[in-house]
């Protein structure tokens, strides 16, 4: 990571984004997801997906050279496979060993559950995540923001995030409010910089009150060279699923 002492804070008191609504969209969910299989899923081979409650699904491969966003979970009706689309494109899966105890194992890999699975409530108690857990959540996060940061759109990222934050912003404004990452994206490839380490979580994570919501506070840090990448996370959950309210990234000395 090349030194650049930029700091970039979105709090959710100033978010500003509009709804994307999947199910407007070809392709997007046509039918709830069993409740066994909602939550944010990682690979052992570093592959991502997040299954919604209301039948939309997202996945990134663990090389992240094929992406699904704003897609549909489409569960074979012998249940024995499933398919994560949008338009009808996309991967599918076999099932090897069904969810249970927050794994499943598909075509031969062993995928871990971060977030509850069946509960749809707003109301329901949160919990802080595992540490393997959270450096999932957390990586995910980096490498969502930094392929955005490359691409100089982010479309995609405004997908992922927290309905909150979706409902009161659009991409565009996006693009805006993270230009200065954009305009010096060869300081901020995380792909290459964050994806072979583990983050530093201090203070621990804690849930606290942010607007009104139950917020997955994630403070740490990543030992890139020549600087030190430092972070201030905040999520929600939503659909069992921890979903990015707040994003503050800083590298120093």
């Amino acid at each position: 990571m090349k030194k650049n002492l930029t700091t970039l804070t979105i709090a959710i008191a100033s978010l500003l984004f509009i709804g994307l609504a999947c199910g407007g969209l070809t392709g997007g969910p046509t039918k709830p997801a069993p409740p066994e299989y909602v939550g944010f899923w990682t690979g052992a081979d570093g592959t991502t997906m997040t299954i919604r409650s209301d039948g939309g699904a997202d996945y990134k491969s663990g090389n992240g050279n094929s992406t699904v966003s704003g897609g549909s979970f489409e569960l074979s009706e012998d249940g024995k496979s499933f398919k994560i689309a949008f338009a009808s494109l996309g991967p599918s899966f076999k099932i090897d060993k069904a969810p249970s105890g927050g794994e499943m194992t598909l075509d031969g890999i062993v995928f871990k559950r971060s977030g509850g699975g069946s509960s749809t409530n707003s109301d329901t108690k949160a919990e802080i995540p595992s540490d393997d857990k959270l450096q999932s959540l957390v990586k995910a996060t980096f490498l969502d923001f930094g392929d955005a940061v490359q691409a100089g759109d982010f479309t995609d990222f405004h997908k992922k995030v927290a309905k909150v934050w979706r409902d009161s912003s659009s991409p565009e404004e996006l693009n805006k409010a993270f230009k200065v990452f954009i305009d010096h994206k060869e300081n901020y490839n995380f792909k290459k910089a964050v994806s072979p380490l583990e983050a530093t979580f201090s203070p621990a994570p804690a849930i606290e009150k942010v607007a009104g919501l139950d917020a997955l506070t994630v403070k740490g840090s990543y030992p890139t060279k020549p600087e030190r990448t430092t972070f201030v996370l905040k999520y929600a959950m939503e659909d069992g699923v921890w979903k990015l309210i707040s994003i503050d990234i800083h590298t120093a000395n």
